[in-house]
């Protein structure tokens, strides 16, 4: 056989077997739609990690005693730690924060909750708030009240620029700057004066009469100190505290990564399983009613590597065509989820050249590798006992 017939000779081949290479495909299909939408589910997320280790990582975050990176439930600090903190030597600043949703329905859902944040605007506060570009207008400072600084994802929600006013929490507040995209949490954040934020948590738990209290503490170190030794310095000297160095938030913040990644690689199983046994299923079902004309094509001289050849070939496009078709289906999903909740100022996933390409590359290497024993059957049968075939 020429080499330019065999393409056509094998797509006569899987037309002749439609519906069972149909119901090959479909199977493949299955598998790569859901590997495909969990890679751009993926593919956000660690965008969101990347971003968030910028964020979280060049300081000290300090929170109450059994709390981790994103604060602890119920627990609070008293601002006079703030002084404590900073009489520790080596540090240069130290900064109180307090959060709270932006309104009842934040966080509920998969994409990043929408949170206020109450930022001392004196000391290293404004310093922590230049932690990326700003879109358009300026950082909040010293002596700010009832001024926002929002996130990008916010800016869109509320379709409001710099001037503009918007009421979270009943209260209406000036945005005075829009920060351009981080891809990560600040995305979602409204960052407020400390009291302003103070207030508008007071007014949410009235129950709660605390009169100065911090979810947590930002502690921004000396020139020539190293973050890592001097965190361990403030938990040793300061009680009642956890100090968060940046290599421990780097590590808290990856693992949020492990759950979905565990997830991608439990789908990409499954595909592996499902698609792969229907490829052998449906290659040697064609071996065993091609037995004949195998035989009869090796009599007349094909040797064993174009009879390989060829079953290989048949099996890969099998696992291309479903590859394609389920990564054009995933990506539309994508595009469509992500438009019904780009209303609310976010992306639930990410298209990028990876979420397109590998589920592609994946599924024509499950179709090679399922097509590797049929083929090596087919190539490995000899003429004579072929031909004896019913």
């Amino acid at each position: 056989m020429e080499r330019g017939e065999m393409p056509r000779f094998i797509l006569r081949n899987m037309w002749r077997r439609k519906g069972r290479t149909l119901l090959t495909i479909i199977g493949i299909v299955v598998g790569i739609f859901a590997f495909t939408v969990l890679s751009g589910l993926s593919a956000r997320l660690n965008q969101q990690l990347g971003g968030a280790k910028k964020f979280y990582t060049n300081h000290i975050t300090v929170v109450p005693t059994g709390g981790n990176l994103f604060g602890a439930a119920g627990k609070y600090l008293s601002l006079s730690k703030v002084a404590e903190i900073e009489a520790v030597p080596g540090v240069r600043g130290a900064v109180a924060s307090i959060g709270l949703p932006l309104d009842l329905q934040s966080g509920a859902g998969s994409g990043t909750p929408e949170i206020i944040v109450g930022t001392e605007l004196s000391g290293g506060g404004p310093e922590l708030l230049a932690f990326t570009a700003l879109q358009s207008g300026r950082l909040l400072q010293d002596g700010d009240r009832g001024k926002v600084l929002l996130g990008l994802n916010l800016a869109n929600k509320f379709n409001a620029g710099v001037s503009d006013t918007v009421q979270m929490r009943g209260v209406d507040f000036q945005v005075v700057g829009i920060y351009k995209a981080t891809l990560t949490a600040p995305d979602s954040f409204a960052f407020v004066s400390y009291q302003d934020g103070l207030d508008l948590f007071r007014a949410a738990n009235p129950y709660f009469q605390v009169a100065d209290i911090a979810g947590s503490i930002d502690v921004l170190a000396q020139p020539g100190v190293d973050s890592e030794q001097l965190s361990v310095t403030i938990q040793n000297q300061v009680s009642d505290i956890k100090a968060i160095s940046p290599n421990d938030a780097v590590k808290q913040i990856s693992q949020f990564s492990l759950i979905f990644n565990a997830i991608l690689i439990g789908i990409s199983l499954v595909a592996l399983l499902v698609g792969g046994l229907s490829i052998i299923n449906t290659m040697i079902m064609s071996v065993s009613e091609r037995t004949r004309e195998i035989g009869l094509k090796k009599a007349i001289g094909a040797d064993t590597r174009s009879v390989l050849g060829e079953y290989l070939l048949e099996s890969a496009l099998i696992g291309v065509l479903g590859g394609l078709i389920g990564m054009g289906l995933g990506v539309a999903l994508i595009a469509v989820l992500n438009t019904a909740v780009k209303t609310n100022g976010a992306n639930v996933f990410t298209i990028s050249r990876s979420v397109i390409l590998t589920p592609v590359i994946f599924a024509t290497f499950l179709g090679t590798l399922a097509g590797i024993f049929p083929a090596l059957r087919a190539a490995r049968l000899k003429p004579v006992e072929a031909l004896r075939e019913d």
